[in-house]
C-alpha cells in the first residue's frame, strides 16, 4: 500500500501552488540545518518569506507539515531505488552475488545520498506517530523491491528458509543504513568505514547468510 497522501488544503490557482511549495522547501530546510527542535510554524514562515497565518492554512499544524514532508520524501526515495535497481537488470541465471549487490547497492546507494534529511525524519519519528506510519510503510515498500529481485534467484539461496531469510537480509541492511545515517561512520569503530565499503562488505555478508545451509 502506498503511505496515503495528508489531509491538508490543496492548493489550486498557481500562485497559491508555488507558496506551497516554498513553505514546503522551507520546511525541509530548517529541519535539515536546525533540526526538528527548531522546526516550528514561525520558523519556516521566516525561511520561506510568507506569515504564520499562511503555513497554518496550508498545512493546519507542524505535525501535518511533517507528515506532508515524510510523505514525499517517501515518494522520492521510492523512485530513486527503483531507478537504481531498474538500471542494473539481473538475468534468472545471473549468480547470487551478483543480485545481492544490486539489491543492497539498489537500497543503500539511495539512503546514502538522503541520509541528511533521513536522519531528522527518523528523530521526529521517535516521537511523531504519523511520521513513523508513513516511514514505515514506505521502508516496507522498498522491501518488497528487494525482496522482489531476490526471489528473481530464489533458486540459488541456500537458506532453509529463502522467503524469510530474505526478509531478514533487508532487515540487517536497513539497520546498518539507519545507524550510519544517525551516528556517522566511527561511532562504533575507528576502522574507516566509508559508505562505499560499508555497502559493498555488507554485500558480501548478506550474500554469505543467504548461501548457508542450515
Amino acid at each position: 500500500m502506498t503511505p496515503s497522501v495528508p489531509d491538508v488544503p490543496r492548493a489550486v490557482q498557481e500562485r497559491s501552488k508555488r507558496t506551497h511549495k516554498r513553505i514546503y522547501l522551507a520546511g525541509i530546510e530548517v529541519l535539515e540545518k536546525q533540526g526538528p527542535s527548531a522546526l516550528t510554524i514561525a520558523n519556516v514562515a521566516a525561511a520561506a518569506g510568507v506569515s504564520t497565518g499562511s503555513v497554518y492554512r496550508r498545512f493546519g499544524s507542524k505535525e501535518q507539515l511533517l507528515t506532508v514532508i515524510q510523505h514525499e520524501f517517501v515518494e522520492e526515495f521510492k523512485t530513486e531505488m527503483a531507478s537504481r535497481l531498474n538500471a542494473e537488470h539481473v538475468e534468472r541465471d545471473a549468480p547470487l552475488r551478483q543480485a545481492v549487490r544490486v539489491a543492497v547497492r539498489g537500497f543503500a546507494e539511495t539512503f546514502e545520498a538522503r541520509q541528511r534529511l533521513l536522519r531528522e525524519l527518523m528523530l521526529v519519528s521517535t516521537e511523531n506517530p504519523g511520521v513513523l506510519d508513513v516511514g514505515s510503510r514506505g521502508a516496507i515498500e522498498c522491501g518488497t523491491m528487494f525482496r522482489e529481485l531476490l526471489l528473481g534467484v530464489a533458486d540459488k539461496i541456500t537458506h532453509p528458509q529463502p522467503e524469510e531469510a530474505i526478509d531478514y537480509a533487508y532487515r540487517m541492511l536497513y539497520s546498518v543504513c539507519a545507524f550510519r545515517a544517525l551516528f556517522g561512520e566511527n561511532v562504533e569503530s575507528r576502522r574507516p568505514a566509508p559508505w562505499t565499503a560499508l555497502i559493498e562488505e555488507t554485500a558480501s555478508a548478506l550474500c554469505a547468510y543467504l548461501s548457508a545451509d542450515g
